[in-house]
């Protein structure tokens, strides 16, 4: 775990992550945010927890340290699918309804 990712780290694992993001997007019939400025901060904020976490926790939430309670905050996160239903977005603004 490195506790101050470099701006050049979190851009990487970034680019490294992004399809896997696109991929949980089209397999849940949800769309990525078309603000490309929007999707790239929320995307290297995932990569960043990844970075200091060690996990891809959601940018939004902040997790605990315990590793089980912690799981609910994995992107996408567990409140996202109601989210999406709910108010069309998830609360990051990453993932939105087709």
């Amino acid at each position: 775990m490195n506790l101050i990712p470099t701006r050049e780290e979190i851009k990487e694992v970034a680019e490294q992550i992004r399809p896997s993001i696109e991929k949980v997007a089209v397999k849940k019939g949800w769309v990525l945010n078309e603000n490309k400025d929007v999707t790239d901060s929320t995307i290297e904020g995932i990569a960043r927890n990844k970075l200091v976490y060690g996990k891809r926790f959601c940018p939004c939430r902040i997790p605990t340290g315990d590793a089980e309670a912690d799981k609910i905050y994995l992107c996408p996160c567990r409140d996202a699918p109601a989210d999406i239903e709910a108010f069309g977005h998830c609360h990051c603004y990453l993932y939105f309804k087709k």
